[in-house]
């Protein structure tokens, strides 16, 4: 199995990468090392002599566990219909907390829920949203990422079904704040982390699909439901709705392994800036420890090996054979984003998934203990930075769209014009998403500045809606805010995977869902309370705008974060080397 080298992770002892053998910082080497310090295996007849027994005696997927092998990302190919699936994925799963309010505002009115009971279902849904974010990794990596995702996808149905036949108001808190939180955050983030592995120069491209989900709910299920409950009544929509939701099955299907679908490097092919899959990490964490290999004992040479496990394993065998010929020389050519290469639950330990009386207590501690590895990411400073401002700004983001009826009617408007602003805002969050992502492939795009541009145009529109007082001035308000929203949003992944590399970007996600798990029950009932003091909603709006500043100020501090963490990632780098010698 792959040991990396990250601070994240715990301290893991220098290994050559020879075949069949280890060297040890304790002990001699356990295998011949030339001029280079690599093991003999490594060198590029030998090593690729070795690698092909490999291939011949273990099969492409065993051997590939045994060796760095340099490959890239496909960049297209199937990672085309892994963005269609991402898109129709997070299209379906965003229909949920979407259209709680058209699908079960009349239930909750007839049978006299009040707007404190309604509020807490609501918001139950959203603490429980996020924090599942934290849970999806380590399940992905204990029962593989389609398992996940077929199991969300199949629970968020019969959690709209079961919504639709409630026999209280009660139940929802099971239904829909429990059955539908839990299963529809971890199914974002699913979609936000199968795509990029697949991409490099087209991740933008790629990204649009993704994020054009979310807005394409709101346009496409917001008068669907509304024109079912019309003609079926609320157990007849809500049927078809889960029904609708069960498509996500399909779209779960098409999320295959990256390791399927590597391309081998060839000596030829020129090797660009994102060309191997160790490029995939952000240029700013270029001089971070390059990750080590472990290399599994092989077995003798007359020993039988069991075919590979999955037929699209066996279809890539010739394909990836070829890449023996770029073998890496050492270590520091171990792709960056090795832990998606091994993810799948089927690449678990075999000797921790034996049967017995405590395989539950088992799979529960294996799956505690990755959520103890994941939340180390919160080490770094950049880490940090990312998830204060994502959370602070969905506050602001919720917030606004929720007052945005309530401002309206201040202001003596109907509540036909708010949903125009509203309307308007989406329309206009969707079209800046189609424009922005595919930008970002650009190499004169800077996600920083676009990240920061839409904060700043957010709490610019919001501040225009404080002092609008016509209703072309709220309209422009939420055209101005849904700019910002599509140049902040468009890059949530982007600038992940861009400050955090590939293998934090599922741990960052988690973090990031942890934050709002945490702030969106403190910072929205304290912006109610601020309404509620000063009986205002002037004074709510500002300290909205002041929340999106300060996302602002923060982004300032991102160059300073990522040389901070830099320096510390040195600093346990040569204090790894010292110890070692």
């Amino acid at each position: 199995m792959y040991i990396m080298e990250d601070e994240t992770l715990q301290a893991a002892p220098e290994i050559n990468v020879c075949h069949g053998s280890t060297s040890s910082p304790a002990g001699g080497d356990a295998c011949t090392t030339n001029e280079s310090g690599v093991g003999g295996g490594s060198s590029a007849p030998g090593g690729q002599q070795a690698a092909g027994r490999c291939f011949e005696q273990d099969g492409e997927e065993e051997c590939a566990m045994h060796y760095s092998v340099k490959s890239r990302a496909p960049d297209g190919g199937w990672g085309w219909m892994v963005a269609l699936g991402t898109f129709i994925f997070s299209t379906l799963v965003h229909s949920v907390p979407y259209c709680f309010g058209i699908l079960f505002s009349g239930f909750l009115l007839e049978n006299g829920a009040s707007s404190t009971t309604t509020a807490w279902i609501y918001n139950l849904f959203l603490v429980l949203w996020h924090f599942s974010l934290l849970l999806a990794n380590p399940l992905c990596q204990e029962f593989g990422m389609r398992t996940v995702g077929f199991t969300c996808v199949s629970v968020s149905s019969l959690s709209i079904i079961l919504s639709g036949f409630a026999p209280s108001v009660y139940f929802l808190y099971f239904s829909f704040s429990l059955l539908g939180g839990l299963t529809v955050g971890m199914s974002v983030s699913i979609a936000f982390s199968v795509l990029p592995p697949y991409f490099d120069k087209n991740t933008g491209k790629a990204n649009t699909l993704l994020v054009a989900g979310g807005p394409m709910a709101q346009v496409i299920f917001a008068p669907l439901l509304r024109y079912l409950l019309d003609l079926y009544g609320l157990q007849g929509a809500a049927l078809i709705h889960g029904a609708i939701i069960l498509n996500g099955l399909v779209a779960v299907s098409l999320f295959h392994p990256v390791r399927w679908h590597l391309k081998p490097w060839s000596h030829e092919a020129p090797q660009t800036q994102h060309g191997t899959l160790q490029t995939l990490m952000p240029r700013d964490k270029a001089s971070s420890p390059a990750p080590s290999v472990t290399p599994r004992s092989t077995q003798a040479s007359g020993a039988s090996q069991p075919a590979p496990r999955n037929r699209s394993v066996q279809r890539l065998r010739g394909s990836l054979s070829g890449s023996l010929s770029s073998m890496a020389s050492g270590g520091s050519e171990v792709s960056a984003g090795l832990a998606f290469l091994a993810d799948e639950g089927e690449e678990s330990t075999p000797g921790d998934k034996a049967r017995g009386k405590n395989v539950l207590c088992r799979t529960l501690l294996r799956v505690g203990e990755r959520i103890r590895t994941d939340v180390g990411v919160l080490r770094q400073c950049r880490c940090v930075i990312l998830a204060v401002t994502i959370t602070l700004t969905q506050t602001t983001f919720l917030n606004f769209i929720m007052m945005l009826p309530f401002v309206a009617k201040a202001a003596h408007h109907s509540l036909e014009d708010a949903a125009r602003c509203i309307a308007l805002l989406g329309v206009t969050n969707l079209v800046t998403r189609l424009v922005v992502s595919p930008l970002s492939d650009c190499s004169m795009f800077s996600i920083r500045l676009s990240v920061m541009l839409g904060y700043l145009l957010r709490a610019s529109g919001i501040a225009v809606a404080v002092l609008s007082s016509e209703l072309w001035q709220l309209m422009a308000a939420g055209v101005v805010f849904g700019l910002g929203l599509g140049f902040s949003l468009s890059m949530f992944n982007l600038a992940i995977v861009h400050y955090m590399g590939l293998d934090n970007l599922r741990p960052t996600i988690g973090i990031v869902g942890l934050a709002g798990a945490v702030g969106f029950p403190t910072l929205g009932p304290l912006i109610g309370l601020i309404r509620d003091l000063t009986s205002s909603y002037s004074v709510s709006l500002c300290v909205l705008v002041a929340l999106d500043l300060l996302s602002v100020a923060l982004w300032f501090l991102m160059p300073a974060a990522q040389a901070r963490d830099a320096r510390r990632a040195l600093h346990v780098r040569t204090s790894r080397e010292a110890t070692c010698l």
